[in-house]
């Protein structure tokens, strides 16, 4: 089907032109209510990050109309942060609101799946791996994503959904008075840097912490809350992005999923990431909306231009990158003298390691550092103590949400998707709060009202954060022999994080609605709150944990946790409750969980593009690469379903992942490729 497709426009950029505009005066030029703050506004969110967007585009597309929200942000315009790698739900919140892998694939990079190579930090260049599959492309794509161009994105999805988004505003927190009740709050806002506007105050019945980690409201309503044990470092950079990946000596390494080198100390992260940086805000701010329109007319993916096409068009900047850094425990004991690894703290501890591991030093070479690539001093980054809890989330007058609440490590990507439930479950509940305050009959009755509406959010992340923080530790712990990680804590990562009981996102057809969203967000939590997951954690960590870091972890235990480990799957597995297609979503393992390194099929749904080496979605429907544009075959463009399936729906995966093993037909039908033989064996045992 052929659509129209609207004609580009440079509004924001003829705008910003004719009146002399800066990046916060043209973005704030957008608003429903114009560029001018308001006197009085239901919600006020402090923080204009993807959490802060993510709440508000809730909120106000969750019942149109119902709340005014006024979003301040103090920065001109969206800025760099860490935090790239996203998962299903994020994608699923996306398509709720139109935003599917058609249009987001020009902005963003294609995530499918995660890798995880274990070092073996005894025998240099030995190494298991892991590796999952993402959602098929058919029905979700996944997305790595740069966070100034997907911060922008949502400012613009904000602002078409009613919501008031002002940039170069900052609230002082100090003279703002926070209360109870409706319209109670006094939110000061601050002179203006960039416009000269006077100070302005506005009247709110709810202020939501969205600064991250910062906690501006958080940490004046109780102190910060560090985990027993190790805490965190991250360090990283970014560099150039290989075309040929062939020559990194990592077996069945592809780039579209995101890496992990994992050693006892910690693990690297390798994230492939289209950026715009360097891209004027009104360029971006028409190309985004041009992309928003497209959405709207749910015109086509091979109809839509390609990401050098839209760069082209609308004059901007275009390039692939890798983000690569390594996030390792807190307790590691550096050499006294750093000076011959770099001149930075940050670079000194990325190049340790780099020269630690000989595979990590290898795999290096295919890499060229970028320097200062978003600004003068961002060459290098580092963070400490990444590991924290905010003990309070909410209170009279204030709600806290994303980092705000807390933040683990961002091993297994929690940061956004993990974190989402608190912004969309809290947007949900603002809701129900407000309403159920404006019947009350005097403020303390509306404030207890509320108080209570919000008992369940405090409750959930109390818990949240925790469960998250074991998580990391399990899987920490299972770096230190790389028999581990594989069979282990990767397994049981995705063994209860996909297959957890009545979560399952397959049996909601790969879609969610404000009805579903908020319960499968706030009941998934990666599986780390999964009974039997619980149980494995705890008991690897009661035997490792205690060991020295520096030190190797006796065969003996290692037996005793592997072996632990498959009772309690084998009880799982013959539960029924987790029952899914294991054996073409995970290497190495069959429909029954069975571990064995023969096994080294599963399904297919990503390729290189030939012209652009660009990882392009198997989807019959996209022939045309969204990176470059050049046209693929039909053959290029098919899906591999490996074990063969036979036919490419949802229904039909749900059916493959309830069928037991022996159901399966020999003469099943591969969608357009030969697919390597099942094992022999598919008895469980």
């Amino acid at each position: 089907m052929t659509v129209s497709l609207a004609t580009p426009k440079h509004t924001f950029t003829e705008r910003a032109a004719a009146g002399n505009l800066n990046d916060a005066q043209i973005l704030n030029s957008n608003n429903v209510a114009g560029s001018e703050l308001p006197s009085e506004s239901d919600v006020v969110v402090a923080g204009g990050g993807i959490h802060g967007l993510i709440y508000s585009i809730h909120l106000a597309k969750s019942k149109p109309g119902k709340l005014n929200v006024s979003l301040i942000e103090k920065n001109n315009k969206p800025g760099y942060k860490i935090g790239e790698s996203t998962l299903p739900l994020f994608s699923l919140w996306c398509k709720m609101h139109g935003l599917t892998g058609e249009y987001l694939l020009r902005l963003f990079g294609l995530k499918d799946g995660l890798c995880f190579y274990f070092l073996d930090r005894e025998n240099q260049g030995q190494y298991t791996d892991f590796c999952s599959n993402g959602t098929p492309g058919l029905f979700l794509s996944g997305f790595q994503i740069e966070r100034p161009i997907s911060e922008l994105l949502f400012t613009l999805l904000a602002q078409r959904s009613g919501v008031n988004v002002y940039h170069g505003k900052q609230v002082d927190f100090r003279a703002s008075k926070v209360e109870g009740g409706l319209t109670k709050n006094k939110i000061e806002i601050a002179k203006g840097k960039t416009d000269g506007k006077p100070a302005a105050t506005i009247d709110s019945s709810l202020f939501v912490d969205a600064t991250g980690r910062f906690r501006q409201l958080a940490s004046k309503n109780a102190p910060i809350k560090r985990f027993e044990g190790w805490n965190y470092d991250a360090f990283w950079g970014y560099f150039s992005c290989p075309k040929d990946e062939s020559k990194i000596p990592l077996r069945f390494y592809e780039g579209l999923h995101t890496n992990h080198l994992c050693f006892p100390e910690g693990w690297a992260w390798i994230i492939r990431l289209p950026s715009w940086e360097g891209s004027p805000i009104p360029n971006l701010m028409d190309m985004i909306s041009y992309l928003l329109d497209l959405a709207e007319a749910e015109v086509p993916g091979d109809q839509v231009p390609s990401s050098e096409e839209l760069a082209e068009m609308f004059n901007l900047k275009f390039q692939w990158t890798t983000s690569i850094g390594f996030a390792v425990r807190n307790d590691v004991k550096y050499p006294e003298d750093m000076s011959k690894y770099g001149t930075r703290e940050a670079e000194r501890k990325f190049n340790y390691f780099v020269e630690k591991y000989d595979l990590i030093k290898q795999f290096m070479t295919n890499f060229e550092l970028i320097e200062n690539l978003y600004g003068p001093g961002t060459t290098w980054f580092i963070r400490k103590s990444l590991t924290y809890q905010s003990p309070v989330v909410s209170g009279p007058g204030w709600l806290a949400i994303g980092d705000a609440c807390g933040f683990t490590n961002p091993l297994h990507s929690p940061g956004i998707t993990a974190a989402m439930s608190t912004s969309t479950y809290a947007a949900e509940l603002t809701h129900q709060a407000l309403e159920a305050a404006k019947s009350a009959n005097d403020t303390d009755s509306a404030e207890l009202s509320i108080r209570k509406t919000f008992a369940p959010y405090d409750d959930f992340t109390q818990r949240l954060y925790p469960a998250l923080n074991q998580m990391n530790a399990f899987n920490y712990v299972c770096f230190r022999d790389p028999r581990l990680g594989a069979q282990v804590s990767c397994l049981w990562q995705f063994f209860a994080g996909i297959g957890i009981p009545g979560w399952q996102l397959i049996r909601q057809d790969y879609n969610l609605n404000f009805d579903t969203y908020v319960p499968h967000s706030i009941n998934w939590a990666w599986g780390a709150q999964v009974p039997e997951y619980d149980a494995v954690a705890r008991k690897t960590l009661e035997l490792i944990a205690p060991i020295p870091l520096d030190e190797s972890v006796p065969d003996a235990t290692v037996r005793e946790v592997i072996d632990f480990s498959n009772r309690v799957k084998k009880e799982a597995v013959d539960s029924n409750r987790f029952n899914f297609r294991w054996d073409g979503l995970l290497r190495y393992y069959d429909i029954c969980l069975n571990y064995s390194e023969e096994k080294t099929f599963k399904d297919k749904f990503a390729r290189q593009c030939s012209h652009c080496a660009s990882w392009l979605v198997l989807r019959p429907d996209w022939r045309k690469c969204y990176t470059c544009g050049k046209e693929r075959t039909e053959e290029e463009a098919a899906v591999v379903w490996n074990p063969p399936l036979a036919v490419g729906e949802v229904k039909a995966l749900v059916r493959a992942s309830d069928a037991k093993p022996a159901a399966r037909q020999a003469k099943e039908r591969v969608v357009e490729v030969t697919v390597i033989p099942t094992l022999p064996n598919e008895v469980c045992v």
